[in-house]
């Protein structure tokens, strides 16, 4: 009973490789009838086209026997040497490759502050008209350039730039209604920023002869300084600028308590009214000390809490001289002596010892 079954098994097995063998003789015979039927065959290569400024025309791969390509120059190139007609004829194309050679100019020179109305090619008889931009002035030269025997005729047109240079900047005030290039009888408006008021100057310049009349507005910052900072204290509700009126206020941060100072100081006529809120730690400690050359702290994080251990270790080429690598907060102390590491002996240093 056994030995049949292990009969069957065998049998099972056998048919299953023959049918998977079967299958995969079947696709590859089915990708490479696709592939033959799908893969184009050509007579000759593709044509060769020496140089730029050749353009084929009429004939598509693949090439049949026989089949002729049409060659040309493109605008602005002539024929130098080689057919501009080829046949395929023998697994070859007959005559010379086509040669091409630009007959017509390079792009015109470009002058500061000038725009030119031509495009690449730049075929002989072709004109290139110049205009000068916003801004600018005709000093000399010509307004029209043609493309003559591969080189431009005239002096291409040279403008002068007639407007302003940049508006002044003045600290704490806005500019708007004027951009680059600023031309004459352009106008800049100036206004202060928030928490800014206006000592002098005028609110509006003007471009003249390419000069800014008038005085560019001054502003004076009449808000507040940076609200005072008190160690364990944390401080909300007000950003820069602190104009007056605006109002700060204080918290004590986790494992601190009020001592003494106002919760709430307001910006009055530049300065900050009332004592920032002084807060003292009644728990946890303060940062664990740290010495050159060692790593930490780890698996401990601020605020540090009474119970919590920090751990240090020495950095890659440093080594331990004294002290310890794990410290604990306890009564607001941080227990045991800083971590203390040495250049170890053995380790090299790029940079010397």
């Amino acid at each position: 009973m056994i030995r049949l079954r292990v009969l069957l098994t065998l049998v099972l097995i056998a048919a299953l490789l023959w049918e998977s063998e079967a299958l995969f003789s079947w696709r590859n015979r089915r990708y490479s009838r696709r592939y033959r039927r799908t893969r184009p065959t050509s007579a000759c290569s593709s044509v060769s086209l020496s140089g730029r400024g050749v353009r084929r025309t009429v004939c598509t791969f693949p090439y049949g026997e026989g089949e002729t390509c049409e060659l040309s120059c493109i605008d602005g190139y002539r024929q130098t040497s080689g057919d501009t007609s080829r046949t395929c004829s023998g697994g070859s194309w007959s005559g010379q490759p086509l040669v091409c050679e630009y007959t017509g100019c390079d792009r015109p020179p470009y002058t500061e502050g000038s725009r030119e109305d031509c495009w690449w090619p730049y075929e002989n008889g072709e004109n290139c008209t110049y205009t000068c931009r916003n801004g600018y002035a005709r000093v000399s030269g010509d307004s029209v350039i043609t493309c003559e025997n591969g080189n431009w005729s005239g002096t291409p047109l040279t403008c002068e730039y007639t407007g302003c240079e940049w508006p002044p900047f003045t600290r704490g005030s806005w500019r708007q209604g004027c951009r680059w290039p600023y031309e004459n009888g352009e106008n800049c408006t100036y206004t202060c920023r928030n928490g800014y008021a206006r000592v002098s100057g005028d609110s509006v310049i003007t471009c003249e002869n390419g000069n800014w009349s008038g005085t560019p507005l001054t502003c004076e910052y009449t808000g507040c300084e940076w609200p005072p900072f008190t160690s364990g204290s944390r401080r909300r509700g007000c950003w820069w600028p602190y104009e007056n009126g605006e109002n700060c206020t204080y918290t004590c941060q986790e494992g601190h308590s009020r001592v003494s100072g106002d919760s709430t100081i307001t910006c009055v006529d530049g300065s900050w009214s009332g004592t920032p809120l002084e807060c003292q730690r009644t728990s946890g400690c303060d940062p664990p000390p740290r010495r050159f050359g060692s790593w930490g702290p780890r698996d401990c994080r601020w605020p540090y809490v009474e119970g919590e251990t920090c751990r240090f270790q020495c950095q890659w080429g440093w080594e331990q001289q004294s002290g310890e690598t794990t410290t604990t907060c306890t009564g607001g102390q941080w227990t045991g002596d800083p971590l203390v590491c040495t250049r170890s002996s053995s380790w090299w240093w790029p940079w010397g010892r």
